[in-house]
């Protein structure tokens, strides 16, 4: 290949279009940016799986507007993950560790969402990859965008309350507003 991103070869090209075809359930009507096209191709020159830094990739991004980055393992399209699913939280009984995972209403099936699972922008059945103690509020919000999935307002006030009591030593203490979403992201996050 050039060094012009814009330009692919014809196995390249090949390449992408299987890749397209396969995926074309998952693969919304949005029009792909010059940037994400240039992030496609740069993908098609290594094997290498990449991880990447969660705040800064996650897209800031209005509900309304809004596909899943991650479509879960079970799902037909991302239609049926925004309609029967819901972002939740618990803590392991024995680690003590926040478990985040998208439930299915329909059936109460538990998809594990990881790290690993953001790292990788994938979802990863089985992955053992743990949040740890506590996970901000903020995180929390940012991981229902990816998924385009909403969350109840008891799941947020557990995930509050545990990132409170781990990080600040009591349930009671406000968290700051550093670790937490937005206003508009609450209201149009939160499952009414």
């Amino acid at each position: 290949m050039s060094d012009n991103m814009a330009l692919l070869s014809q196995e390249e090209i090949d390449t992408l279009l299987d890749f397209l075809t396969q995926q074309k359930s998952r693969v919304g009507n949005e029009v792909m940016d010059q940037e994400s096209i240039d992030r496609l191709i740069s993908l098609l020159h290594t094997d290498k799986v990449r991880s990447i830094k969660f705040d800064t990739a996650v897209p800031e991004a209005r509900r309304e507007r809004v596909s899943a980055l991650i479509l879960l393992g079970g799902m037909s399209d991302i239609r049926e993950q925004q309609q029967n699913c819901l972002l939740d939280c618990s803590q392991d009984e024995k680690t003590g560790y926040v478990r985040i995972f998208c439930r299915d209403i329909r059936n109460d099936k538990r998809y594990y969402i990881t790290p690993k699972c953001m790292e990788q922008m994938r979802y990863i059945d089985g992955d053992q990859s743990e949040w740890g103690y506590a996970v901000p509020p903020l995180t929390f919000d940012k991981l229902s965008v990816l998924l385009s999935v909403k969350y109840t307002k008891s799941s947020f006030n557990q995930i509050t309350r545990i990132f409170s009591e781990k990080m600040f030593g009591q349930e009671s203490i406000p968290v700051p507003d550093l670790y937490m979403p937005t206003a508009y992201s609450l209201i149009h996050h939160l499952n009414s």
